[in-house]
Formats: C-alpha cells, structure tokens, sequence
C-alpha cells in the first residue's frame, strides 16, 4: 500500500490506488445490500448450517487482497463486482456441504460456526500464503500463526481470537467488543489481512524440510 494516495480521488480512486480507509469505507457502504442479496440466495434446508456471515467473510477478504485489479468506475460496479465474487463463495460453500453429506461418515460436517482453534485458522489464512517449497507444515504454521497473533494491535488480537480460536458468532463478538457487526466483519478481514503479510515474511512459516 502507497504512503499517500491523492484525497481529491474519489473514493473508489483512491481505494484502487492503495487508500486502506477509502477501501473500508466501500465496503461498509455495500455491507447491507450484501447480505440482503445472500440472504435471498442462500438456501432454505442449509440456513441452519451456512450463515450470511460465512459467505460475506471470505467475500471481503477477496475483494481486499484483489482491489487494486478492480476496473469499474464507480460503486455500483464495485457493488456488483462484489456480488460476483459473493456468489461465487456461496455456490463453493454450498458444493461443499453438499459433499460432506455425500460423505456420510465424515465426523464434524460443518456447522455454521466457523474456525475454533489455531490448527483451524490455518486454514483460513493458507489461500493467502505461499512457501519457497510450495507447502507448509501445519505444525510451523501453527507456530507462525501463534507469533503473528502476538503482533497484532490489541483490538484486531481480540477480534481474531474470540471469533476463530474460541469459535464465537460475529454477534456475539460485537457484543463483547461493544461494537455493531458490520464493525467486526471489517476488523476481521482487515486482521486477517495482517496475519497473511505477517506470515508471508515469517521464517517459522516456511518449512525447512
């Protein structure tokens, strides 16, 4: 990300150019309008296992790491750029309950509640990273994620660690940082973020092996 990105840009300018608050400020513009266009597309028989926070987490993440390829004018395109990849997500979720179910005698389908320990969130972190020997092992990453977790501000640490390690609901959460949803949704994927760079430059990540 650039030190300085022209103020005078309009929002989506700067956003593409790098501007971390201009981006936020986007995305928490079209956080509603989201998740009213998930919650009508997400499937009755899987609302008790897929929430609209597991389709919009992952979709913010995308849309953070990839903005600055974004080519649109201005924040309808943005919006629906957005719901392309939010779709996308949600289709992939849904594929994938409907093979753990093909599964049969696969213990622990999922439920809804996203990642509850260091060895989960490793998973939510690895699309993000990369090692020279093209594969890590879970147990430095575990190590890495640990490390990296000391180094995050105070709120993000709380944020990642009542919602990934101690696998609480976005509701919840916000309940006990006292700040409204949509908040948190944005300190998490702006967390994640740092725990990828973070990570990314960690020697404990990478595997000596």
């Amino acid at each position: 990300m650039p030190d300085r990105v022209d103020s005078s840009l309009p929002p989506i300018s700067r956003a593409v150019a790098g501007d971390p608050e201009a981006l936020e400020g986007l995305l928490w513009a079209q956080f509603d309008r989201l998740a009213v266009v998930i919650g009508r597309k997400l499937p009755i028989a899987l609302q008790g296992v897929i929430s609209i926070e597991d389709i919009l987490q992952p979709t913010f993440v995308e849309v953070w790491k990839n903005i600055t390829t974004f080519e649109g004018e201005d924040e309808e395109a943005l919006f629906r750029w957005m719901t392309t990849v939010a779709n996308n997500k949600l289709i992939d979720r849904i594929r994938s309950e409907q093979a753990a179910k093909r599964g049969a005698g696969r213990a622990g389908a999922v439920g809804g509640g996203g990642a509850s320990s260091v060895v989960d969130l490793v998973g939510q972190l690895a699309g993000g990273l990369s090692t020279p020997s093209g594969a890590v092992s879970r147990k430095e990453a575990e190590h890495a994620i640990t490390a990296a977790l000391e180094h995050l501000k105070p709120e993000h640490r709380q944020a990642v660690k009542l919602r990934y390690l101690d696998g609480l609901p976005v509701a919840e959460v916000a309940e006990r940082m006292h700040r409204s949803e949509g908040s948190v949704h944005m300190l998490l994927n702006r967390s994640l973020k740092k725990l990828r760079e973070s990570m990314g430059h960690s020697s404990l990540f990478f595997s000596k092996r």
